[in-house]
């Protein structure tokens, strides 16, 4: 039986809610003030047909896995409900101007990195694909929207040799098979691809053999590394690796410098937007040769060496210390003799400075989405940096931490977004803080 809605209504994320039988569900893909038509023969409701279509609905590629949300509507309107969201959840703090959205002039197929879940079809072929939204059911995709179209080639072509040499599939119910994911990084600057093959145990039957294919191929994969991840979990990477051709990394050039990308290295999905993003952070942020700068969260050291330009000196503090040792190899490669990395937990260590007075001017933090801790930020406030520049991929956290910082004495100066993640619901934003008088 199908039923109508009229008039809908939808906030921020492209969904509505209906209430059918006293039960209420959510319907995807839709935009406010559209009449639909849902389908309610299956367990879960479904969009059968838009009655009367917003101007703002396009025709687009059928993604089922849940993750490009704005897929149905025009760049343009995704930008509009994404500054509108801004503007709404950041409207406490009265930022003059109100905050601007960047958008990115590439909004498809801008992804550097990509991590396929693999599975048997029915015909006992080897296919792949992403999770499905909330459920670990694999939706199979060759050709996604948002990776690189020379990664979608790949694995095209590496799905064949797979099948070819029967190599055996992971079945996370049984824990048995030996394929689990592959994971991609491709260098949209330097053209050089890395190609990593995550596997249930070290032992990887067909592999010599799987290696001299893509070699055949002429892929353009420049390295391939066996990640040995035999445990239980939904995290992709194990701690062990082999490099089974090549030098086991990627370089990729961003603006002037160079950066190594290993497989456990974190590196923003979007290159250019990263450009873009870095230089917005700085542009405004008044660091001078004076000063010295913390980069907390650091990664490889992206923004460390590029804000190493205008400080005096920066130390890049960062947890994972596989990305540390490729931060300093960056370091090196660009020739910057004024950045001094440390691994270490970045609360752990800004904690350690604060107990001593140490001297810091500004404050450079990137965290994880779930954003920084109360103990980090109280940190800053001792060492008194007169600015903190906070680039956050998860505004909702971003907002909480924005009212500790305004109660331990700062005040928020600008905050604006950039579309890092086109057809997604995420955002990159920057705020700038200063340390009232």
């Amino acid at each position: 039986m199908d039923l109508i809605f009229k008039d809908i209504r939808v906030g921020y994320i492209p969904d509505t809610k209906v209430e059918i039988n006293n039960k209420t569900y959510l319907i995807h893909n839709v935009i406010d003030g559209e009449d639909i038509s849902v389908d309610t023969s299956k367990k879960y409701p479904e969009l059968k047909a838009v009655l009367k279509p917003s101007p703002y609905r396009i025709d687009y590629h059928t993604d089922e896995c849940g993750g490009c949300n704005f897929q149905h509507v025009t760049y343009e309107y995704e930008q509009k409900l994404k500054t509108d969201y801004l503007n709404e959840l950041f409207k406490p703090f009265r930022i003059k101007g109100g905050i601007k959205l960047t958008p990115m002039n590439d909004y498809m197929n801008y992804r550097n990195k990509s991590i396929m879940t693999y599975k048997l079809s029915k015909q006992k072929k080897i296919t792949c694909g992403l999770y499905e939204e909330y459920s670990h059911n694999i939706i199979a995709s060759n050709n996604n929207i948002l990776q690189a179209k020379k990664t979608n080639e790949v694995i095209l072509q590496l799905n064949k040799i797979l099948t070819k040499n029967k190599i055996q599939i992971y079945d996370e119910k049984t824990r048995s098979g030996v394929l689990r994911h592959v994971y991609i990084r491709y260098g949209f600057n330097s053209n050089e691809l890395m190609l990593t093959f995550v596997t249930n145990g070290e032992n990887f039957p067909g592999r010599n053999n799987v290696v001299t294919d893509i070699k055949k191929a002429n892929l353009g994969i420049t390295t391939i590394v066996q990640n040995i991840n035999s445990r239980d979990t939904s995290i992709v990477l194990g701690d062990k690796e082999r490099i089974l051709y090549g030098p086991g990394f990627i370089y990729e050039k961003v603006s002037k410098y160079k950066f190594k990308i290993s497989p456990q290295s974190f590196f923003q999905v979007n290159t250019k937007g990263m450009e873009i993003l870095y230089k917005k952070a700085l542009e405004n942020s008044g660091i001078t040769k004076n000063d010295i700068v913390i980069d907390a969260y650091c990664g490889v050291g992206t923004i460390s060496i590029f804000a190493s330009e205008f400080a005096k000196h920066v130390y890049g503090v960062e947890l994972n210390k596989n990305a540390i040792k490729d931060a300093i190899v960056n370091q090196k490669i660009n020739n910057i003799n004024n950045i001094t990395f440390i691994a270490d937990d970045a609360t752990n260590y800004i904690t350690k400075l604060a107990k001593v007075r140490s001297h810091v001017d500004v404050v450079i933090m990137d965290p994880p989405r779930e954003g920084s801790t109360k103990a980090f930020i109280n940190a800053i406030k001792y060492l008194g940096a007169r600015k903190v520049i906070y680039i956050s991929c998860g505004p909702e956290s971003l907002k909480r931490d924005l009212y500790q910082f305004s109660e331990n004495g700062y005040t928020i100066d600008s905050i604006e977004g950039v579309d890092m993640f086109p057809r997604t619901l995420h955002i990159e934003s920057i705020a700038l803080i200063t340390r009232k008088n």
